[in-house]
């Protein structure tokens, strides 16, 4: 009985190094005792006993076969530092150093590589800004913040001209002028931060000039299109441009093609000396009518060609509303502006005593397309019904 107790109890000692929990070699130290403590041991209970013995000696053998020790930096580097004094000393030689030195085995680490940029937010692309004219007035000039000009006063303007017969007496044409006005106009954008986040965030503070800059610039692009003139508003091509009235025409299947070239006839067929129509401003949705057009046997009708229709360059922007098309000359439609966008900072009513400033945006511009000029734009204010004038 005792030499069978000892075994166990030497099996039980050579597990106290392994990888056994030590709630494991308690209970089996805890089982032993009792065995000591009995007289006779019954078969059942010494089997038991030894089937755990056995069990965990199996589970720990299979451990030390599935895993392998991984050496650490430090430890490999100890191991090879005589071949790493040498490399530093200028020898030949190499190691290799087999540790696994990834970022979880670093406490704390925190550093990443950080992208040189910050994700930007969408808006309408700039379509019609980038193809007008754009002339720059000096922040110097005595303008007093109004462009003037003079038109020929077309209402009460004759041409007599005529055939005059021998010893006849000419007729007499009627030359008028007028003068006219256009205010340039102001839009700005501002945006408060703490002191705090201009000193300790250069990279986001930066961009959020540029924010501030796309802001401005997105409604310069609304207002070339919409602004209707009134209060602070510009006056934009809508307003400027007159509105086309479709006639009756005859053509079959009449689609956007068609209706792009009786708007360019109507503009040159009375003034065709001072007009080039180049361009046909529209939005993304009215260019998919045309653009995706099939016939019968679902085939495109049309493969434009440098994104144009009927020679016109198509100007896609998004500003301007849905059936809905201006065709004209763009010569005469020009942007005048005083340099470009102004980004300032200031501090505004608490902001001194509370650490912040106030960033600040601002452009001064009107788009002018002068009263004798508008001639050589047409306003289509429903393409759908346009189209169904011109097949009539």
């Amino acid at each position: 009985m005792e030499e069978i107790v000892k075994e166990l109890g030497n099996k039980i000692d050579a597990f106290k190094n392994e990888t056994v929990s030590k709630a494991e070699y308690d209970t089996l130290k805890a089982e032993l005792e009792t065995l000591k403590g009995k007289e006779t041991v019954d078969k059942a209970t010494f089997d038991a006993l030894q089937t755990k013995l056995d069990d965990l000696a199996l589970t720990v053998n299979e451990e030390k076969q599935t895993s392998t020790k991984q050496p650490t930096l430090e430890e490999e580097l100890k191991e090879n530092k005589d071949k790493l004094k040498a490399i530093v000393n200028g020898q030949k030689g190499e190691f290799e150093i087999k540790a696994l030195t990834n970022r979880a085995s670093i406490s704390g680490n925190t550093n990443a590589f950080l992208l040189p940029d910050i994700g930007q937010l969408g808006v309408k692309a700039r379509a019609l800004y980038d193809v007008l004219p754009k002339v720059q007035i000096s922040n110097r000039a005595n303008d007093n913040g109004i462009i003037k000009y003079f038109d020929w006063d077309e209402d009460t303007t004759v041409r007599a001209a005529s055939v005059v017969a021998e010893g006849g007496t000419f007729d007499e044409s009627t030359a008028k002028f007028i003068e006219r006005t256009m205010p340039i106009r102001k839009i700005g954008d501002t945006l408060p931060v703490t002191e705090e986040f201009g000193e300790d965030s250069a990279f986001a503070s930066a961009e959020l000039d540029r924010f501030l800059e796309v802001n401005v610039n997105t409604v310069i692009d609304n207002q070339i299109i919409n602004g209707n003139g009134t209060g602070q508003n510009l006056t934009g091509l809508l307003t400027s441009a007159p509105d086309y009235t479709p006639v009756a025409s005859g053509i079959s299947g009449a689609n956007i093609k068609d209706l792009v070239r009786k708007m360019r006839t109507t503009i040159v067929k009375t003034r065709g000396s001072k007009y080039n129509p180049d361009i046909v401003v529209m939005n993304s949705d009215t260019f998919d009518r045309y653009y995706l057009a099939k016939d019968l046997d679902n085939n495109y009708l049309f493969d434009p060609v440098n994104g144009t229709i009927a020679g016109l360059a198509v100007v896609e922007d998004n500003n301007m509303p849905d059936n809905q098309l201006v065709v004209g000359d763009r010569r005469f439609a020009t942007i005048y502006e005083k340099t470009g966008i102004v980004i300032s900072e200031g501090l505004v009513n608490a902001q001194y005593v509370e650490d912040a400033k106030t960033i600040k945006a601002r452009k001064r511009l009107c788009m002018l397309i002068k009263v004798v000029d508008r001639t050589g734009f047409l306003h289509c204010t429903n393409v759908t019904n346009a189209l169904t004038t011109l097949a009539s």
